[in-house]
């Protein structure tokens, strides 16, 4: 629980700017996928699980005032989107893993009105549109397969697939994660099913 609190207090704790906006498409990667095995079992993720124990160490001394704020410079990368800030640092053992975790939706293209393949699953509401992208290692690349359906981005969902430490760059975010998705289904009263 205090960990899901840091987190969400480090990211709203990140500097205001704009986010660029469109991205490439890459219909060989889309039809390359391989499905998420139906009967793996998932392990439910919360975003501060993405982030090493020694970076939210890091990330919580800065915000209480324990380190100097040199240390921030940690967290600078030349390649990362304008107004970004974070570091590609992942936890290795999520590579490969099939999980689910809560999130927001924001489609990159689009198959036809209300659905698309490609989108980044970001932690909080808003993110990179009116506000600067979060953390590499907070952003999720989702694929599908299948297009998935959205009736509004402003509602949260849980996704199912299976995750994979791989670096995606797009206009709108430098990420860290991708996962090729399983199912989508509207977050309803915080419970995984």
């Amino acid at each position: 629980m205090i960990r899901a609190l840091l987190a969400a207090a480090v990211l709203f704790a990140l500097p205001a700017a704009g986010c660029s906006e469109g991205v490439g498409d890459d219909n060989e990667a889309l039809s390359n996928l391989v499905p998420v095995d139906p009967d793996a079992p998932a392990e439910v993720l919360s975003w501060p699980d993405l982030m090493p124990e020694e970076e939210m160490e890091a990330w919580q001394a800065l915000n209480e005032g324990r380190r100097d704020p040199s240390l921030m410079s940690r967290f600078l990368a030349d390649d990362l989107v304008e107004g970004q800030v974070g570091s590609f640092n992942v936890v290795e053992d999520l590579d490969g893993l099939i999980v689910r975790m809560p999130g927001y939706l924001l489609p990159l293209d689009y198959v036809e009105r209300g659905s698309a393949r490609e989108f980044l699953l970001l932690p909080y509401h808003g993110a990179c549109i009116h506000s600067p992208a979060p953390p590499p290692n907070q952003i999720v690349y989702l694929r599908s397969i299948e297009p998935i359906e959205f009736n509004a981005l402003w509602d949260p969902v849980w996704v199912e697939g299976r995750m994979q430490v791989e670096r995606v760059d797009t206009e709108l975010a430098a990420i860290a994660y991708s996962m090729t998705a399983r199912s989508v289904e509207p977050y309803r009263g915080g419970r995984p099913r």
